[in-house]
């Protein structure tokens, strides 16, 4: 059954949306997998609002590569600034969700794609019992969330393209250049209240407050929310609902997926009158369309780009099992398809991911291994493929992993590649084993000048030479250093190393009650 934009905000609960983002949702899904605020939700919920000072904080910053080899800097928000800033949303719930209600009850379709959905608690299987009887079985869902930007039902969402392009014959496509980066805090303020009420009423209402506590998050800068934490999705959709409502009062069939739009026209006028109107309604906020990805194509057009049809014609996705000729074609198919469509990484992500969950030799597997591992150091952005595409679907041995991490580790740390050297140690720590390194991984690594690395390095430091060694003595003071010249853009790193006796204010409070950001298996 078709649901509503609004409909799903409103089955969210203010209780939930304050775990979801604070418990849940703070830290990126593009990091290496090692962290958690389970921890520091939990001790929130005992503290006085005397502990949690609103103050300017700075974020710690992770350089992430992008499909196109382009770097992006995602964040970790200051916890006590996040919490204030999710606080804020939670006790505001009613108030967002009439936004909310406001700016999409015009809609006949859900025009926002992506949004925050509530996560089902439970899903039915199959699954074959004896006797090869089918039964079903309740299973809790293995997901660290309570709510999921990324998913779709088609019973719940439909596909309101498909019925838009009956009647049109052109299809536009933009998006908006540097979405968050571009967001002007203050603009905030003028999607809730309007731009004349809010220049008046500075003070006093609750959108107010809440760009205050965007601005504390991000070193009190109004231009631009950090990219990451999953607070700033939900933040971004109050300005961009609005926009939305005046495209759709206007009259045009479009999506949106985040900051990408989708419209279709009878005629190529209307496209191009859709790009100006657009533009238009982001220059009210200050927002400009991205030139690069502005676009008017005739129809009829495929449903998907056309590399993804190519991808599924292909023949290997008739066969259940790869041999190793089969595997070296379809490989080399898709670095062509890579090289036809400007080096865009994406096509190789999801090419592998197509036959990872096929059978395949034990030559076939090892030329995928292989080929991944030579491609990875030329595009970062597949690093992630390694996990649980790989290492885990076909049980690759631990020489394997430790040899691929090994490189990963030098030509990372060769290149400044910070997210290559930070899968590399998380991947040590993950299948314990040690790298055949003459030096400690600060003295490796520390020249990168990154918190995350530093903070990893430090896990393995003490792994390996142990909590009172030298090794770990050295983290101290390179942290305790950080921490004298209040270089907040390190504050997990020194927080995690330096014992609640060197730390002063909440960091100290949250030390002495055990609070930590660390998966419990990443802080023996």
């Amino acid at each position: 059954m078709f649901k509503s934009y609004y409909q799903h905000y409103h089955s969210l609960s203010p209780q939930e949306v304050y775990e979801g983002l604070l418990s849940y949702g703070m830290f990126s899904d593009n990091l290496p997998s090692f962290l958690q605020s389970a921890d520091f939700f939990a001790w929130c919920k005992e503290q006085k609002d005397s502990t949690f000072q609103k103050k300017e904080t700075t974020p710690v910053y992770y350089e992430s590569i992008r499909n196109v080899n382009i770097p992006r800097l995602i964040t970790i928000p200051n916890p006590i600034a996040y919490r204030n800033l999710c606080l804020n949303l939670k006790n505001n719930w009613d108030d967002i969700l009439l936004h909310f209600q406001t700016y999409t009850d015009n809609q006949d379709w859900k025009v926002s794609r992506i949004h925050i959905r509530k996560t089902k608690e439970n899903k039915k299987i199959l699954v074959l019992g004896k006797y090869d009887t089918l039964r079903v079985v309740n299973r809790q869902i293995d997901k660290e969330q309570l709510f999921d930007m990324g998913f779709s039902d088609y019973r719940e969402d439909d596909d309101p393209l498909l019925k838009f392009k009956i009647k049109s014959r052109f299809q536009a496509h933009e998006d908006i250049s540097n979405c968050f980066g571009s967001i002007y805090t203050h603009s905030l303020t003028w999607a809730v209240a309007g731009k004349a009420n809010a220049k008046v009423n500075r003070s006093g209402f609750w959108f107010n407050e809440l760009d205050t506590l965007l601005m504390n998050t991000n070193n009190g800068e109004t231009h631009g929310i950090l990219i990451g934490a999953h607070a700033y999705n939900l933040v971004s959709e109050i300005i961009l609902v609005v926009i939305d409502h005046q495209l759709v009062k206007k009259g045009y069939k479009f999506i949106r997926h985040i900051d990408d739009y989708v419209c279709l026209t009878k005629n190529y006028e209307k496209a191009e009158n859709f790009l100006a109107d657009l533009s238009n309604e982001l220059r009210k906020f200050g927002l400009i369309l991205n030139g690069k990805k502005v676009s008017i194509e005739d129809l009829p057009a495929t449903k998907n780009s056309s590399w993804i049809v190519d991808i599924s014609n292909h023949p290997v996705s008739l066969i259940s099992y790869l041999n190793y000729n089969v595997m070296v074609n379809y490989l080399d198919f898709l670095l062509s398809l890579l090289k036809k469509n400007d080096d865009d990484a994406t096509i190789l992500n999801y090419g592998i991911k197509v036959i990872t969950g096929k059978r395949a030799s034990t030559n076939a597997v090892e030329y995928l291994i292989d080929t991944v591992h030579h491609l990875v150091m030329i595009y970062p952005y597949l690093v992630g493929l390694l996990e649980n595409q790989l290492f885990e679907r076909y049980e690759i041995n631990i020489s394997t992993i430790k040899n691929i991490s090994e490189n990963l580790l030098h030509y990372g740390t060769e290149r400044n590649s910070y997210e290559l050297v930070a899968y590399s140690i998380y991947f040590s720590l993950k299948y314990d084993f040690e790298f055949d390194i003459n030096s400690t991984l600060l003295e490796k690594t520390g020249s990168l000048d990154d918190c995350l690395t530093l903070l990893l390095a430090y896990l393995y430091d003490k792994k390996k030479y142990g909590i009172r060694s030298k090794a770990v003595k050295q983290h101290k003071v390179v942290a305790e250093h950080l921490y004298s010249n209040n270089e907040d853009d390190y504050w997990l790193y020194y927080y995690e190393v330096l014992p609640a006796n060197d730390l002063k204010d909440y960091w100290s409070k949250m030390k002495k009650d055990k609070v930590s950001f660390l998966k419990q298996v990443f802080n023996s």
